[in-house]
């Protein structure tokens, strides 16, 4: 039999450090390529050569599963690793690259490396373009944020002037640009210019809007989709995002699996007979803690049933209409209970997000 050749891949723009350590005979291999996949793919080929076994590994980097999927269509073995979960010695403090590379190659022999979710490239591209959305949203605001900036340089007080109580309405626009044409020349030229590329992001973003609509209706989709939109705050929007980043809901047995997975549990440091608890962890996937603390903004303060809610649950089984229930009862309660404790605002709308995110397992799972 082939004697296993465990590979760690330190991953990075200038080169590839790889390693390699046979567990049987204690033998180290390293080598170093050009960050590039052709590169990487003839030095395990020279391993290979040995009468190795390859299995090989590199931490979730920038590169994504792309060079993931180049290796296993190579016929190697290959695992993602998630960076953070992995061991460190407290006396370590020598880093290099080399080094690294050799860690990971011990560390995958002795199962001492948690492997991540890798998505099919279906799902992973659909993700981007909600990633990307968000990335243009992020840019709209700052832009948002520079306008008004300027626009208090040059005298232009939108509040103090008229009895409008909010930016960027129909009405707010209307009276910019009747005051843009007051401003002396550059001054003018410099908002307009800002106006102009605020309603290319506008319309940019809903083109993001029009293709996600399509996507939501897909048949890998679309049931999940509509089974989440039963729940209040969540829109087709919100719960594509969630379908997509969560991927396979069986890989979670337990939703206090999810939250964790989502950075939502609780910091814990208690020793000698004393419990210490602090906020939440946030060592997780950022973009489905960050969409259900959005969708729990709006404190659920009465158990009403809005017309979007209505709609969606019309068609919907009486199996998911009842878990949404549950939860908006849920989140009444739980609000309620920390206010009246005089807990900040943002700390009951995470606590309610916690609790939201594990009805949606709880739907999610049933319509799997």
């Amino acid at each position: 039999m082939k004697q296993v050749l465990h590979i760690g891949i330190d991953v990075d723009d200038k080169a590839f450090h790889i390693a390699g350590y046979c567990e049987a005979t204690g033998e180290i291999l390293e080598a170093r390529c050009k960050p590039n996949k052709g590169a990487l793919l003839k030095k395990l080929e020279l391993w290979e050569k040995k009468d190795f076994e390859l299995q090989a590994c590199y931490e979730a980097t920038y590169i994504g599963f792309s060079l993931h999927r180049f290796l296993k269509s190579k016929g190697i073995k290959n695992k993602v690793i998630a960076p953070s979960l992995i061991p460190e010695k407290a006396s370590d403090r020598i880093k290099t690259d080399r080094i690294d590379s050799r860690k990971l190659a011990i560390y995958l022999a002795k199962g001492l490396l948690t492997e991540i979710y890798i998505p099919d490239e279906e799902d992973e591209s659909r993700r981007d373009l909600i990633r990307s959305r968000s990335f243009v949203v992020e840019q709209r605001s700052d832009l948002k944020r520079h306008i008004l900036s300027a626009l208090r340089r040059y005298g232009l007080d939108y509040k103090s002037e008229t009895e409008g109580k909010q930016y960027w309405t129909k009405i707010y626009i209307q009276w910019l640009e009747v005051k843009v044409k007051t401003l002396k020349k550059y001054a003018r030229l410099n908002v307009e210019y800002l106006l102009t590329q605020y309603e290319q992001l506008n319309d940019l973003v809903k083109s993001y809007d029009e293709e996600l609509e399509k996507i939501s209706q897909e048949e890998k989709y679309k049931t999940k989709v509509k089974a989440l939109s039963c729940f209040k705050g969540i829109s087709t929007l919100t719960a594509l995002a969630l379908v997509t980043e969560i991927g396979d809901i069986k890989r979670f047995p337990h939703p206090t699996k999810l939250t964790s997975y989502a950075g939502l549990d609780i910091r814990e440091y208690s020793s000698g007979g004393r419990e210490r608890k602090y906020g939440i962890t946030k060592m997780g996937n950022r973009r489905i803690r960050t969409a259900v603390v959005e969708a729990c903004q709006i404190q659920v303060n009465h158990l009403y049933i809005s017309k979007r809610l209505r709609a969606a649950r019309a068609d919907q089984p009486k199996e998911i209409v009842d878990i949404a229930n549950r939860c908006m009862k849920r989140l009444k309660k739980k609000s309620e209970g920390l206010r009246l404790r005089n807990k900040p605002n943002n700390k009951i709308k995470v606590a309610c997000a916690r609790e939201l995110l594990s009805f949606t397992w709880e739907a999610l799972t049933l319509v799997a």
